[in-house]
């Protein structure tokens, strides 16, 4: 019986690894995983690339504000102000051109 046993397991085995069935499996498995993790990778950049936008438009926020307080307190409008909107016109025009892509 214990030789009926070994030839069943043996014949077993051949049939799966000889058809490719289960290395096919197997291949199958690990392609999944690989996309899976490429489709991390790429995920993780663009949000990387979404933070730093967020990052700097915070950034020109605040400069705004400040140029805004100081016009407010000096009850002028020098050429700061001209520039701060120059530099929002492009950061929002930048916006835009990355939505349209």
């Amino acid at each position: 019986m214990d030789a009926e046993l070994m030839t069943f397991a043996t014949t077993l085995v051949a049939c799966l690894f000889g058809s490719g069935g289960v290395a096919l499996w197997f291949l199958n498995r690990l392609a999944k995983r690989i996309d899976e993790r490429d489709e991390a990778r790429r995920d993780m950049k663009e949000l990387k690339a979404a933070v730093k936008d967020i990052e700097k438009g915070l950034v020109l926020t605040l400069d705004n504000d400040r140029v805004i307080f100081k016009a407010l307190r000096t009850h002028e409008i020098n050429g700061e102000s001209e520039e701060q909107e120059r530099k929002m016109d492009e950061y929002l025009l930048s916006l835009l051109k990355e939505e349209t892509t």
